[in-house]
């Protein structure tokens, strides 16, 4: 009798629990790898804060963009302190949308280009609210590894349920 309590259970709550995790790519691999990146061009927002924020606040660059009659590319953020020993109120970021070499925006918008180099990429396929903690926990370990300093800012781009993470090599 004790035994089908259990498998009862794990059907009825830790199985779900798994499949949802596992639909929301907890279980990915993070891909690290060095390469050429850029250039781009931001049309972005100059946001400061608790990180966990920026997701409704590049909901409201997105829609200013639109009321601009711009059309975007990719989501992006570019984060420019390290939450690790920045307090959050301290916390800067750029928060926007990739745009093409064309785009004028207006105030509070602004536009910043991103030329090519080298970057180390985290890359992980994975529900955006899971993907920054594992991408970074993965290119933080890397670094550790390799005995590399975790440079700053880094650039993330969410494109078609992917999180890149793009840190410079120079």
């Amino acid at each position: 009798m004790r035994k089908k309590k259990w498998l009862g259970f794990i059907f009825a709550f830790l199985l779900p629990i798994i499949v949802a995790f596992w639909w929301w790519g907890a279980f990915n691999n993070v891909n690290i790898r060095i390469e050429a990146r850029g250039p781009y061009r931001l049309a972005y927002r100059e946001e400061t804060g608790d990180y966990a924020k920026l997701p409704d606040r590049q909901q409201q660059v997105l829609k200013m963009l639109h009321s601009q009659m711009v059309k975007t590319g990719a989501p992006t953020i570019l984060l420019l302190n390290d939450p690790r020993v920045t307090r959050k109120q301290d916390l800067k970021a750029y928060v926007g949308y990739l745009v093409a070499p064309h785009v004028q925006v207006h105030a509070p918008l602004k536009i910043k280009m991103i030329p090519l180099r080298r970057a180390l990429i985290a890359e992980v396929k994975a529900q955006p609210l899971l993907a920054p903690g594992k991408a970074y926990h993965a290119l933080i370990k890397y670094l550790a590894e390799n005995k590399q300093p975790f440079r700053l800012p880094t650039l993330e781009i969410y494109q078609d349920g992917v999180l890149t993470i793009e840190m410079n090599l120079q």
